[in-house]
Order: structure tokens, then sequence, then C-alpha cells
């Protein structure tokens, strides 16, 4: 693979980082218990458990995401990086490039 193009994957995999981070911290945020003192209505704390239970299902995501994106971060300039983890082709440029978390090539995700 180019160096150009491994810096190119590197520098999306980094900002994907960074970006997912970030969401992180705010997924975090409101996700905290609420206050029993807190003066909302019954639909207002049923609305309020179902958002946390969204938010936890997408810090659990992104966890995944994270964990993916810094496992191709310590392939990079490797053997292994850009290889299918299934097959052991490599893994298209354009797709990695717009999912750099993705370990499958396209024939492998089906």
């Amino acid at each position: 693979m180019d160096s150009a193009i491994e810096q190119e994957i590197k520098e999306k995999i980094q900002s994907k980082i960074t970006e997912i981070q970030t969401e992180l911290i705010t997924l975090r945020e409101h996700s905290q218990p609420e206050a029993l003192d807190s003066a909302i209505g019954r639909i207002s704390r049923m609305d309020f458990i179902n958002n946390r239970s969204i938010n936890e299902a997408q810090i659990k995501k992104n966890e995944a995401k994270l964990k993916g994106l810094n496992n191709w971060l310590g392939k990079l300039g490797t053997a292994d990086f850009g290889k299918c983890i299934r097959c052991g082709k490599e893994i298209n440029i354009n797709r990695l490039l717009f999912m750099p978390e993705s370990n499958h090539c396209i024939h492998c995700a089906r």
C-alpha cells in the first residue's frame, strides 16, 4: 500500500477516534442517573429511561468501533494492515476510507 494512502487512512482513523471519543463523553453525560428529588412527571421519567437505554446501546456500539479503530491504528504499516480477517484478501481502499473500523472485505461482510 502506498505511504500517501496509509497516511490518509491514518488521519481518517485518528479523526474518527476523536469524533467517537467526543460523542462518548456526551452520551455518558446523558446516561447519568436522574436524581430522585427531581420533579418530573411519570411520562417524562419514562421518556428519560427510554432515552438512557438508547444512549447506553449507542455507547456500546461506539466502544466497539473505537476498539476496531485502535486495532487498525496499531496494524498501520504492517503486512496485516488492510487485510480481511476472514479471507485474508485486501480490503478495498474506498471501504477503508469510508469505514475505517471495518475488518472484513465487502464479500465477507455480506
